[in-house]
């Protein structure tokens, strides 16, 4: 048995990446892709997440955590909200918990841009809390796996294949739902374009002119924007 735990500050990604990981059906996880009972049908609040009730008493921990299934997948913020508060899960707790069943642990740590976590994190918590997990990190005897919401929206179906590959991970890379998961972009709202060159910008222009296969008008320019 197999439990992918999932790691990362307030909004790096923990609720993206445990829905493209439990889209195999050989992976017991968040398969509530979905809540229709919040507005825009995307949020899912974290205790819904399968695994929490296991966060909050490690000690009645039992292989039903993998609910039958080889493979499994938990996901918890550092820190996360209880009683209005945040909390610091016990990670190392939960790791010695599991393979004490004789569940083979892989934390995985999500990854976000530090300005754009910062901004996030400052909204809705009144300042950043993401430095909470560089310091856990100063503790793992083995170093975790890292993965990045930014690679994700960028490589697609193609990085959640590798990701597969190099965790030796079921994943349905070719699922249909992950172009639905990866519709928008959780960082475009905190991206605004320059309107003015920089210095860099009127070097790079001078000494490397724009291809032409960029701006042909034959219908079959390459679209960057199109899902692989």
């Amino acid at each position: 048995m197999k439990l992918l735990i999932l790691l990362g500050p307030q909004g790096s990604g923990n609720h993206l990446f445990s829905k493209i990981f439990a889209l195999h059906p050989d992976v017991h996880g968040w398969k509530e892709h979905f809540d229709e009972t919040y507005p825009d049908h995307y949020f899912i609040p974290h205790y819904k997440e399968p695994t929490n009730k296991f966060w909050n008493d490690i000690d009645n921990m039992d292989v039903s955590i993998m609910n039958g299934k080889r493979y499994a997948c938990s996901s918890v913020s550092i820190p996360y909200i209880t009683g209005g508060l945040p909390k610091v899960p016990p990670v190392f707790e939960f790791i010695n918990k599991c393979e004490s069943l004789g569940i083979e642990t892989q934390p995985v740590i999500i990854g976000r841009d530090r300005n754009i976590l910062t901004h996030q994190q400052t909204r809705l918590r009144g300042g950043p809390s993401w430095g909470f997990v560089p310091q856990i990190l100063r503790w793992f005897k083995t170093p975790p796996f890292f993965v990045s919401q930014e690679l994700l929206y960028l490589y697609r179906r193609q990085y959640v294949r590798a990701i597969g590959h190099w965790l030796d991970f079921p994943v349905a890379y070719d699922h249909p739902m992950i172009d639905e998961i990866l519709k928008a972009d959780a960082n475009e709202k905190y991206i605004s374009a320059i309107n003015q060159p920089t210095d860099l910008d009127r070097e790079l222009l001078g000494t490397m002119p724009w291809p032409d296969w960029y701006d042909r008008d034959d219908g079959d320019d390459y679209d960057p924007m199109s899902p692989l």
